[in-house]
This record gives structure tokens, sequence and C-alpha cells, in this order.
């Protein structure tokens, strides 16, 4: 199966995309690539019981409600810590605005 320009322009043209000449040659040829190694990849003899199936599974967590627990306090990841907030400097921008509405 293959994609041709025509393809890529139907599609580019209902995707409101404007493409160069150049662009759709490529577009066409990787679209293309990318199809025959998708069908190279289907004609692989695979077994379903591979490798992967021998390993264990993963196990799962228990379903609990509530936040995740953190490793590290949350006030020790914060330079400056005051009430449950942290506290961060003021913006000079708004500095600057304050002083211009006291003018």
């Amino acid at each position: 199966m293959g994609i041709s320009r025509s393809d890529v322009e139907t599609v580019a043209g209902l995707a409101r995309l404007d493409l160069e000449a150049d662009e759709l040659e490529r577009l066409a040829r990787d679209c293309a690539s990318i199809l025959d190694y998708f069908e190279t990849v289907s004609r692989l003899d695979i077994e379903e019981d591979g490798a992967d199936s021998a390993r264990p599974a993963t196990p799962l967590r228990d379903d609990k409600v509530g936040a995740d627990s953190l490793t590290v306090e949350i006030a020790q990841l914060a330079p400056k810590w005051r009430e449950g907030f942290f506290v961060l400097p003021r913006l000079a921008a708004l500095d600057a605005e304050a002083l211009d509405e006291e003018a």
C-alpha cells in the first residue's frame, strides 16, 4: 500500500495546511516508508507466548483515596515558608505599578 502525493494533498487540504510542492513530496515519501515498515513488521512470525509472558506481572498498588505521600515535607522544598504558604519575593513590576497609583 502506498501513499501518493494526491493523498497527501487531500489530507493537507482537510487539515488546512498550506504545503509547498517539495513538502508534499517529502511527506508522501515519509508516509510511504512508514507504511512499508508496518507491512514488514506485520509479516514477522511472533509467537503469542513470547519471552515477555515469562516475566512476572507488575504488582498493583493499593487503591487508597487521598494525596500521594511525600518523602520530603513540602516546607523543606521552599526557601521561605510561613503559616502553610510559600513566601515569594514581590515582583518589581508590581512595585512600579503601586508607585504609579500613589502619584
